[in-house]
């Protein structure tokens, strides 16, 4: 009978280093899951509609939106600040794609996002809109080669925009997206 022998320090560097390669595998399984399921357009999203919350809270007590526009907003402090900082497209807030000036018989405003991505205008126009977010949306616009797509409650092109119905509708570059609210 052969006797055997067990050297423990080999035994305590091969079970150390199987737990740094199990850590390793995890971090790199999370880091990955992270990467393929996030949605980097999420946060833009959210700061689009903090941001038309903002302004009819701050217009609540006055009967339209008068005067409104992207430098009225800013200079009133309601637009979100990362939406300020974010240079991969241009804000407008007011009327329209060019986000001019409200007058005093409009009851509605828009927040316009030019010269976005292909993948940008897919991703933002179709992401899910929550209860809240529902209740001051009117509509969404997409336009891209002066085609111009609108999504509605209950029209041709229903709200909320559902997975992979703006694929055709968003070019490689210079979409707009613009989101009008009441």
């Amino acid at each position: 009978m052969k006797k055997l022998h067990i050297n423990l320090k080999n035994v305590k560097s091969v079970s150390f280093s199987g737990v740094a390669l199990a850590i390793c595998l995890l971090a790199a399984v999370i880091t990955l899951s992270y990467v393929l399921f996030h949605n980097p357009h999420q946060d833009l999203h959210s700061q689009i509609f903090k941001t038309a919350e903002n302004i009819r809270n701050y217009y609540r007590d006055q009967p339209n939106y008068w005067k409104l526009s992207t430098e009225t907003a800013e200079a009133d402090g309601l637009i979100v600040a990362e939406l300020l900082k974010n240079k991969d497209f241009t804000l407008k807030i007011g009327q329209g794609k060019n986000g001019d000036v409200s007058m005093p018989n409009n009851n509605s405003f828009d927040i316009a996002l030019q010269n976005l991505s292909k993948s940008a205008c897919i991703n933002l126009s179709e992401l899910a809109v929550t209860k809240s977010q529902q209740l001051g949306l009117q509509k969404i616009t997409i336009i891209s080669d002066d085609i111009i797509t609108e999504f509605d409650w209950g029209g041709d092109n229903p709200l909320p925009i559902k997975h992979y119905a703006t694929r055709g509708l968003c070019q490689p570059t210079d979409n707009t997206l613009i989101w009008t609210f009441q």
